[in-house]
Protein backbone atom coordinates (compact mmCIF):
# COMPACT_ATOMS: atom_id res chain seq x y z
CA UNK A 1 0.00 0.00 0.00
CA UNK A 2 2.97 2.31 0.55
CA UNK A 3 4.29 1.84 -2.42
CA UNK A 4 1.05 2.58 -4.39
CA UNK A 5 0.94 6.13 -2.64
CA UNK A 6 5.10 6.59 -3.57
CA UNK A 7 4.77 5.82 -6.89
CA UNK A 8 1.36 7.17 -7.93
CA UNK A 9 1.36 10.73 -6.86
CA UNK A 10 4.12 11.50 -8.98
CA UNK A 11 2.28 10.28 -11.94
CA UNK A 12 -0.98 12.17 -11.73
CA UNK A 13 1.78 15.38 -11.60
CA UNK A 14 3.73 14.78 -14.41
CA UNK A 15 0.70 13.88 -16.73
CA UNK A 16 -1.14 16.66 -15.48
CA UNK A 17 -4.91 17.50 -17.10
CA UNK A 18 -3.54 19.55 -20.16
CA UNK A 19 -4.70 18.31 -23.63
CA UNK A 20 -1.81 19.78 -25.39
CA UNK A 21 0.49 18.18 -28.51
CA UNK A 22 3.40 19.69 -29.16
CA UNK A 23 4.57 19.56 -32.50
CA UNK A 24 8.39 19.67 -33.70
CA UNK A 25 8.96 19.46 -37.29
CA UNK A 26 12.84 18.24 -37.73
CA UNK A 27 13.55 18.94 -41.04
CA UNK A 28 17.02 20.00 -40.79
CA UNK A 29 20.15 18.94 -39.51
CA UNK A 30 20.31 17.60 -36.35
CA UNK A 31 22.01 19.42 -33.79
CA UNK A 32 22.12 21.34 -30.50
CA UNK A 33 19.02 23.49 -31.01
CA UNK A 34 17.14 20.63 -32.58
CA UNK A 35 18.17 18.55 -29.12
CA UNK A 36 17.23 21.91 -27.34
CA UNK A 37 13.99 22.56 -28.50
CA UNK A 38 13.32 18.88 -28.09
CA UNK A 39 14.81 18.27 -24.59
CA UNK A 40 12.50 21.41 -23.72
CA UNK A 41 8.79 19.84 -24.76
CA UNK A 42 10.02 17.01 -23.11
CA UNK A 43 10.46 18.95 -19.73
CA UNK A 44 7.18 20.56 -20.33
CA UNK A 45 5.25 17.26 -20.85
CA UNK A 46 7.00 15.73 -18.11
CA UNK A 47 5.72 18.81 -15.75
CA UNK A 48 2.21 18.22 -17.18
CA UNK A 49 2.34 21.54 -19.51
CA UNK A 50 1.50 18.97 -22.26
CA UNK A 51 -0.03 15.69 -22.97
CA UNK A 52 1.92 14.37 -26.07
CA UNK A 53 4.98 15.72 -28.76
CA UNK A 54 4.75 14.99 -32.27
CA UNK A 55 7.66 14.66 -33.97
CA UNK A 56 7.58 15.09 -37.90
CA UNK A 57 10.60 14.03 -39.23
CA UNK A 58 12.19 14.57 -43.01
CA UNK A 59 15.92 14.94 -42.38
CA UNK A 60 19.15 12.77 -43.74
CA UNK A 61 22.22 14.56 -42.04
CA UNK A 62 22.82 14.87 -38.02
CA UNK A 63 25.42 14.68 -35.24
CA UNK A 64 25.90 12.04 -33.09
CA UNK A 65 26.44 13.59 -29.67
CA UNK A 66 22.69 15.62 -29.76
CA UNK A 67 21.27 12.89 -31.87
CA UNK A 68 22.19 10.13 -28.86
CA UNK A 69 21.39 12.78 -26.16
CA UNK A 70 17.80 12.73 -27.72
CA UNK A 71 17.24 9.31 -27.71
CA UNK A 72 18.05 9.27 -23.92
CA UNK A 73 15.04 12.16 -23.63
CA UNK A 74 12.79 10.49 -25.84
CA UNK A 75 13.23 7.33 -23.79
CA UNK A 76 12.10 8.57 -21.02
CA UNK A 77 8.62 10.15 -21.97
CA UNK A 78 8.35 7.44 -25.05
CA UNK A 79 4.88 6.66 -24.21
CA UNK A 80 4.09 10.15 -24.87
CA UNK A 81 6.02 10.86 -27.96
CA UNK A 82 4.62 10.40 -31.63
CA UNK A 83 7.16 10.03 -34.55
CA UNK A 84 5.62 10.39 -38.01
CA UNK A 85 7.60 10.62 -41.28
CA UNK A 86 6.04 13.13 -43.50
CA UNK A 87 4.55 14.10 -46.23
CA UNK A 88 4.81 12.15 -49.11
CA UNK A 89 8.35 12.05 -50.10
CA UNK A 90 10.08 12.73 -46.85
CA UNK A 91 13.01 10.01 -46.10
CA UNK A 92 14.43 9.00 -42.39
CA UNK A 93 17.85 8.39 -42.64
CA UNK A 94 21.07 8.57 -40.87
CA UNK A 95 20.85 9.28 -37.02
CA UNK A 96 17.20 10.99 -37.44
CA UNK A 97 15.95 7.09 -37.58
CA UNK A 98 16.61 6.64 -34.12
CA UNK A 99 14.45 9.25 -32.91
CA UNK A 100 11.61 7.54 -34.86
CA UNK A 101 13.00 3.83 -33.19
CA UNK A 102 12.84 5.98 -29.44
CA UNK A 103 9.26 6.81 -29.83
CA UNK A 104 6.29 5.16 -28.09
CA UNK A 105 4.42 5.35 -31.46
CA UNK A 106 5.63 5.14 -35.13
CA UNK A 107 3.88 6.08 -37.86
CA UNK A 108 5.04 6.90 -41.37
CA UNK A 109 3.08 8.38 -44.48
CA UNK A 110 2.68 6.19 -47.79
CA UNK A 111 5.88 7.47 -50.43
CA UNK A 112 8.31 7.50 -47.19
CA UNK A 113 11.20 5.47 -46.80
CA UNK A 114 13.48 5.08 -43.29
CA UNK A 115 16.59 3.52 -43.63
CA UNK A 116 20.90 4.42 -44.08
CA UNK A 117 21.16 4.21 -40.57
CA UNK A 118 24.70 4.04 -40.03
CA UNK A 119 25.01 8.09 -40.26
CA UNK A 120 28.39 7.72 -42.15
CA UNK A 121 30.25 5.17 -39.58
CA UNK A 122 32.44 3.30 -41.39
CA UNK A 123 34.50 1.20 -38.17
CA UNK A 124 33.27 -2.32 -37.31
CA UNK A 125 33.07 -1.63 -33.32
CA UNK A 126 30.90 1.92 -33.99
CA UNK A 127 28.71 0.00 -36.32
CA UNK A 128 27.98 -2.63 -34.07
CA UNK A 129 27.34 -0.34 -30.81
CA UNK A 130 24.72 1.48 -32.89
CA UNK A 131 23.21 -1.73 -34.20
CA UNK A 132 22.90 -2.63 -30.51
CA UNK A 133 21.02 0.85 -29.47
CA UNK A 134 18.66 0.39 -32.81
CA UNK A 135 17.81 -3.26 -31.36
CA UNK A 136 17.50 -1.86 -27.43
CA UNK A 137 14.88 0.70 -29.09
CA UNK A 138 12.84 -1.57 -31.35
CA UNK A 139 13.07 -4.34 -27.91
CA UNK A 140 11.90 -1.65 -25.83
CA UNK A 141 8.89 -0.14 -27.99
CA UNK A 142 7.79 -4.06 -29.48
CA UNK A 143 9.35 -3.94 -32.71
CA UNK A 144 11.23 -6.04 -34.94
CA UNK A 145 14.69 -5.96 -33.49
CA UNK A 146 16.36 -8.14 -36.19
CA UNK A 147 15.17 -6.05 -38.86
CA UNK A 148 16.15 -2.72 -37.43
CA UNK A 149 19.48 -4.00 -36.70
CA UNK A 150 19.69 -3.93 -40.17
CA UNK A 151 19.07 -0.68 -41.61
CA UNK A 152 22.59 -0.05 -38.76
CA UNK A 153 24.42 -3.53 -40.29
CA UNK A 154 23.33 -3.52 -44.23
CA UNK A 155 21.93 0.24 -44.34
CA UNK A 156 18.90 -0.97 -45.78
CA UNK A 157 15.98 1.53 -46.67
CA UNK A 158 12.41 0.17 -46.66
CA UNK A 159 9.31 2.12 -47.62
CA UNK A 160 6.32 2.58 -45.64
CA UNK A 161 4.46 -0.63 -46.26
CA UNK A 162 7.73 -2.74 -46.19
CA UNK A 163 8.59 -1.20 -42.48
CA UNK A 164 4.81 -1.84 -41.50
CA UNK A 165 5.26 -5.47 -42.67
CA UNK A 166 8.30 -5.88 -40.75
CA UNK A 167 6.77 -4.17 -37.92
CA UNK A 168 9.00 -1.64 -38.04
CA UNK A 169 6.48 1.19 -37.98
CA UNK A 170 3.29 1.27 -35.85
CA UNK A 171 0.77 3.17 -38.42
CA UNK A 172 0.97 3.83 -42.12
CA UNK A 173 -1.57 6.88 -42.98
CA UNK A 174 -2.10 8.86 -46.53
CA UNK A 175 -1.59 12.22 -45.38
CA UNK A 176 -1.24 14.55 -41.74
CA UNK A 177 -5.01 14.77 -41.43
CA UNK A 178 -5.48 11.12 -41.09
CA UNK A 179 -2.79 10.67 -38.63
CA UNK A 180 -4.59 13.53 -36.29
CA UNK A 181 -7.91 11.50 -37.01
CA UNK A 182 -6.41 8.20 -36.39
CA UNK A 183 -4.79 9.37 -33.54
CA UNK A 184 -7.95 11.31 -32.27
CA UNK A 185 -6.29 14.61 -31.83
CA UNK A 186 -7.52 17.67 -31.97
CA UNK A 187 -6.19 20.05 -34.47
CA UNK A 188 -7.06 23.27 -32.42
CA UNK A 189 -4.72 21.79 -29.74
CA UNK A 190 -1.63 21.59 -31.68
CA UNK A 191 0.91 23.81 -30.57
CA UNK A 192 4.00 23.81 -32.98
CA UNK A 193 7.28 25.29 -31.73
CA UNK A 194 10.16 26.69 -33.61
CA UNK A 195 13.80 26.48 -32.75
CA UNK A 196 13.84 30.17 -31.88
CA UNK A 197 11.45 29.15 -28.75
CA UNK A 198 14.25 27.04 -27.42
CA UNK A 199 17.35 29.07 -28.22
CA UNK A 200 20.72 26.92 -27.76
CA UNK A 201 23.54 27.83 -25.81
CA UNK A 202 26.15 27.88 -28.52
CA UNK A 203 26.15 30.74 -31.17
CA UNK A 204 25.17 30.60 -35.02
CA UNK A 205 28.72 31.32 -35.53
CA UNK A 206 29.99 28.78 -33.04
CA UNK A 207 27.67 25.91 -34.25
CA UNK A 208 28.55 26.87 -37.63
CA UNK A 209 32.87 26.33 -36.51
CA UNK A 210 31.82 23.05 -35.02
CA UNK A 211 30.18 22.02 -38.31
CA UNK A 212 33.25 22.63 -40.51
CA UNK A 213 36.04 21.41 -38.21
CA UNK A 214 33.66 18.58 -37.10
CA UNK A 215 33.19 17.59 -41.35
CA UNK A 216 35.65 14.26 -41.90
CA UNK A 217 36.58 16.07 -45.29
CA UNK A 218 38.06 19.05 -43.50
CA UNK A 219 39.94 16.78 -40.76
CA UNK A 220 41.49 15.00 -43.30
CA UNK A 221 42.83 18.30 -44.81
CA UNK A 222 44.43 19.41 -41.88
CA UNK A 223 45.72 16.56 -40.96
CA UNK A 224 47.26 16.25 -44.45
CA UNK A 225 48.24 20.09 -43.82
CA UNK A 226 49.59 19.60 -40.49
CA UNK A 227 51.55 16.72 -42.13
CA UNK A 228 52.83 18.64 -44.88
CA UNK A 229 54.48 21.31 -42.70
CA UNK A 230 56.47 18.99 -40.11
CA UNK A 231 57.88 17.39 -43.37
CA UNK A 232 58.95 20.90 -44.84
CA UNK A 233 60.16 22.02 -41.48
CA UNK A 234 62.68 18.59 -41.43
CA UNK A 235 63.38 18.89 -45.02
CA UNK A 236 64.56 22.49 -44.40
CA UNK A 237 66.40 21.27 -41.17
CA UNK A 238 68.19 19.10 -42.95
CA UNK A 239 69.13 20.81 -46.14
CA UNK A 240 70.44 23.83 -44.06
CA UNK A 241 74.44 23.14 -43.52
CA UNK A 242 75.68 23.22 -39.98
CA UNK A 243 77.53 26.23 -38.56
CA UNK A 244 80.82 25.41 -37.33
CA UNK A 245 83.06 27.66 -35.23
CA UNK A 246 84.89 28.98 -38.52
CA UNK A 247 81.30 30.28 -39.66
CA UNK A 248 81.47 32.29 -36.59
CA UNK A 249 84.67 33.81 -37.11
CA UNK A 250 83.79 34.60 -40.07
CA UNK A 251 80.91 36.70 -39.22
CA UNK A 252 82.77 38.59 -36.52
CA UNK A 253 85.26 39.34 -38.95
CA UNK A 254 82.79 40.34 -41.50
CA UNK A 255 80.84 42.46 -38.67
CA UNK A 256 84.36 44.25 -37.82
CA UNK A 257 85.14 45.26 -41.30
CA UNK A 258 81.48 46.62 -42.02
CA UNK A 259 81.60 48.98 -38.83
CA UNK A 260 84.96 50.12 -40.11
CA UNK A 261 84.06 50.83 -43.65
CA UNK A 262 80.55 51.82 -42.81
CA UNK A 263 81.84 54.42 -39.87
CA UNK A 264 81.22 58.34 -40.82
CA UNK A 265 84.71 59.10 -39.34
CA UNK A 266 86.44 57.19 -41.70
CA UNK A 267 85.49 59.91 -44.86
CA UNK A 268 87.18 62.70 -42.09
CA UNK A 269 90.00 64.91 -43.66
CA UNK A 270 93.50 63.20 -42.56
CA UNK A 271 94.55 66.68 -41.26
CA UNK A 272 91.54 66.02 -38.54
CA UNK A 273 92.70 62.93 -37.83
CA UNK A 274 94.88 62.72 -34.63
CA UNK A 275 97.48 60.30 -34.08
CA UNK A 276 97.03 56.97 -32.91
CA UNK A 277 93.14 57.66 -33.57
CA UNK A 278 91.52 54.80 -35.54
CA UNK A 279 87.52 55.43 -36.82
CA UNK A 280 86.75 52.84 -33.98
CA UNK A 281 89.01 55.14 -31.84
CA UNK A 282 87.93 58.61 -32.40
CA UNK A 283 87.24 61.66 -30.17
CA UNK A 284 83.40 61.06 -30.58
CA UNK A 285 83.97 57.40 -29.75
CA UNK A 286 86.66 57.84 -26.65
CA UNK A 287 85.25 59.08 -22.99
CA UNK A 288 85.58 62.99 -22.82
CA UNK A 289 87.87 64.62 -20.02
CA UNK A 290 86.24 64.94 -16.68
CA UNK A 291 84.46 68.74 -16.46
CA UNK A 292 86.73 70.30 -13.86
CA UNK A 293 90.24 71.41 -13.90
CA UNK A 294 93.02 71.06 -11.06
CA UNK A 295 93.77 74.76 -10.34
CA UNK A 296 97.94 73.64 -9.49
CA UNK A 297 99.51 70.56 -9.63
CA UNK A 298 100.77 69.45 -6.20
CA UNK A 299 104.11 68.59 -5.08
CA UNK A 300 106.00 66.71 -2.42
CA UNK A 301 106.73 69.17 0.73
CA UNK A 302 110.55 69.05 0.50
CA UNK A 303 112.09 67.08 3.37
CA UNK A 304 113.09 69.16 6.60
CA UNK A 305 116.49 69.53 7.09
CA UNK A 306 117.32 68.46 10.73
CA UNK A 307 119.84 71.12 12.49
CA UNK A 308 122.07 69.68 15.13
CA UNK A 309 122.81 71.71 18.25
CA UNK A 310 126.28 73.56 18.12
CA UNK A 311 128.17 71.98 20.70
CA UNK A 312 130.69 74.76 22.80
CA UNK A 313 133.85 73.03 23.73
CA UNK A 314 135.45 74.91 26.54
CA UNK A 315 138.91 75.06 26.56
Amino acid sequence: MVVVTVFSAPISKVRGDSSEVILIRVNSTIDYKIEDLIAGAATDIEQGNAAKLLIEIDTDSGYYAPSMQLVDVLSSIRTRVIAYIGPVGAASSGFSTYLAMASGLFAMNTGTTIGNAAGGVDDANSLNFLASVMQSLAVMNGRNAPAAAQLVTTNVEYSADLAYSKAICDLVVDSYGTLLSDLKIDPANIQERAPSQYPSTNSDAANALIKFLADPFVLRCLFVALGALVMLNLVLKLARPPKSKLDEASRAIYELIRMEVLSPDIYRPSSEVRLNETPLHTSQNTPSPPAFKVSRVPTHPPDKRVERPIEVKER
